[in-house]
């Protein structure tokens, strides 16, 4: 047996969300027992029987738990869930870097799971290299389990509601917010990605030179990875996000 937490946006009504029957998962694994995490109760602990495989997707469902209210779940009621690897060398990259916000905005770091493994974003580390080529400004882009799933997208910045509101969003839940993340200089400058154990995921040296050349304005403009299977440090493999998208993706 082992336990898994899931996380809801509000709180619960803490007798129907400590219900076992209220909560099922695909493809093997049985709840046997719930337990909603005081003093905010939008925690659950559930407890689950039967091993999971690792880098196997599974599929957690919620059903009749509530708000305080007495509003009951109906759409946005699953998630997925499964057993994370630490993600080696090129498992996951950097896909986008806005490093040149408008006056109003935020640097981004958009990355890309491009293995097959299930990636806790818990170990990986933002960074970046001083002058003498010392990798320093570490942070964590999580401080809680949060899983990255195979072909899955996360950004990365200091606001996301800020990112969200002068971008496209096509997945408004992509986003993940920390404290503060490392300089990123609007010439040119370095992003590392680690994993727990200090080894380099990715990493980019950047240069505002690999804009589109007839740009006149690059505030606020995003470069974007072509191929994720293509060196990092290509200028080649990085383009202009195109005005027709808002400049970012």
């Amino acid at each position: 047996e082992f336990n898994v937490t899931i996380v809801f946006d509000e709180p619960l009504d803490s007798l129907k969300a400590s219900m076992v029957n209220n909560y099922s998962i695909s493809n093997g694994g049985t709840v046997v027992s719930v337990v909603a995490i005081p003093p905010f109760f939008n925690r659950v602990s559930l407890r689950v029987s039967n091993a999971f495989q690792s880098n196997k997707v599974y599929v957690i469902t919620a059903s009749g738990v509530s708000d305080c209210s007495g509003n009951t779940i109906s759409n946005f009621n699953t998630c997925k869930l499964g057993l994370p690897s630490t993600p080696d060398s090129m498992d996951v990259v950097i896909n986008e870097i806005l490093f040149n916000p408008k006056q109003t905005g935020t640097d981004y770091i958009e990355l890309y799971n491009k293995s097959s493994k299930i990636i806790n974003l818990k170990d990986l580390f933002l960074a970046n290299r001083n002058n003498t080529g010392t990798i320093g400004s570490l942070k964590n882009i999580s401080i809680d389990n949060c899983l990255l799933f195979p072909d899955e997208y996360i950004v990365v910045s200091e606001n996301a509601s800020i990112v969200k509101s002068q971008y496209l969003a096509k997945n408004i839940d992509a986003f993940i917010t920390i404290p503060a993340i490392p300089s990123y200089p609007d010439d040119k400058g370095n992003v590392i990605l680690l994993n727990n154990i200090g080894q380099v995921v990715d990493e980019l040296n950047y240069d505002a030179k690999w804009h589109f050349a007839l740009l006149d304005n690059k505030e606020g403009v995003s470069l974007e990875r072509i191929d994720f299977n293509k060196p990092t440090n290509d200028p080649d493999n990085w383009t202009s996000a195109a005005s027709t998208v808002g400049f970012g993706t």
